[in-house]
């Protein structure tokens, strides 16, 4: 917003101190806004898209975009590993990018269409893109911003992505500055997992290296419902061997909080509806990274299967519950 500021009133032919008089403020209160000292009250908005013959709507623009950039990074990084985290760090788009996504959108782009990760290009898709978007921003800067969109949409679903534009049509898509809802929806079913055939190593069209590909291992929701459970107390799951049937006198609250998180209703399953599917490793699995299941030994007992939270878990807890 300084820069706006001081550019056009540049454009408008105005020291700082004919702007200061012509809005009825003080030359350092224009000095504090082009320095980015102190922010610009709405009152005053009007009175410089006037001065400027600018759309007040540009000016609020300007100010969500400033407010846009000191969104906190909430990214789990201790969640993953350093691969990961480095892909994390390339999925942001600019404002240009978003706009050129949503072209894809509207034209029914072929390559956003896929749900997992694909060494194919755009390139297919971009004939669909009108020539006047194209001659607007020119050419090298057309290739640019397909390059920069590329690299997000091979990893990210282009429905998430549409959610979230739609949401913030004025921020700029930062995966990293998501809110924290939207950042565990991303790591469930925002992602493109890799394609099958590209964990061969034999296959040297499409060469495949760790490192290219999102997989977390982790399920948010179940985390999300389980954690604060875990964290009261450990769940006696089962007993004698880790993947038997899991006990039927498992406490209330935890009992409610697996069923919750397995999807299952209370009646129905009392019904004996999902007899197939209640068992540990259903009830284990996208917590394997954020909980520990082990066997507790007594002498002369039959060893008891403890599910518990780890110290990840604690991390993860702690994240979900900051503000």
């Amino acid at each position: 917003m300084n820069n706006f500021i001081k550019t056009y009133r540049k454009n408008a032919g105005l020291t700082q101190e004919q702007l200061a008089e012509k809005i009825g403020v003080t030359t350092v209160s224009v000095q504090n806004w082009e320095n980015g000292k102190t922010k610009i009250k709405y009152d005053h908005f009007l009175d410089l898209a006037e001065v400027f013959n600018v759309p007040v709507d540009m000016l609020i623009k300007e100010m969500l975009i400033e407010e846009d950039k000191k969104r906190p990074d909430r990214w789990p990084r201790f969640l993953f590993d350093d691969d990961t985290n480095g892909i994390i760090d390339t999925l942001h788009l600019n404002l240009a990018q978003q706009e050129l996504f949503g072209l894809l959108y509207i034209y029914d782009s072929e390559y956003l269409k896929k749900k997992k990760i694909d060494f194919n290009t755009l390139n297919d898709d971009l004939k669909r893109v009108p020539y006047g978007f194209i001659e607007k921003v020119g050419s090298i800067h057309f290739m640019n911003q397909v390059d920069g969109l590329h690299n997000v949409i091979k990893h990210v679903k282009a429905d998430f992505i549409m959610k979230v534009l739609r949401q913030n049509p004025d921020s700029e898509f930062n995966i990293k500055k998501l809110s924290k809802n939207l950042i565990c929806e991303f790591i469930d079913d925002g992602y493109k997992p890799v394609n099958d055939f590209a964990l061969s190593s034999d296959d040297q069209e499409h060469p495949y290296e760790a490192n290219e590909g999102l997989y977390f291992h982790i399920s948010m929701k179940k985390a999300k419902i389980i954690l604060p459970v875990l964290d009261k107390r450990a769940i006696h799951l089962t007993d004698k061997e880790w993947a038997n049937e899991p006990k039927k006198d498992i406490p209330d609250e935890a009992l409610r909080a697996i069923l919750s998180m397995c999807d299952f209703n209370e009646d129905l399953w009392t019904a004996g509806y999902y007899k197939s599917k209640y068992n540990t490793s259903y009830i284990r699995s996208g917590l394997e990274l954020i909980t520990d299941y082990h066997a507790v030994q007594s002498a002369g007992e039959e060893d008891k299967w403890i599910l518990e939270i780890n110290e990840k878990g604690r991390q993860l807890l702690n994240w979900l519950n900051e503000e």
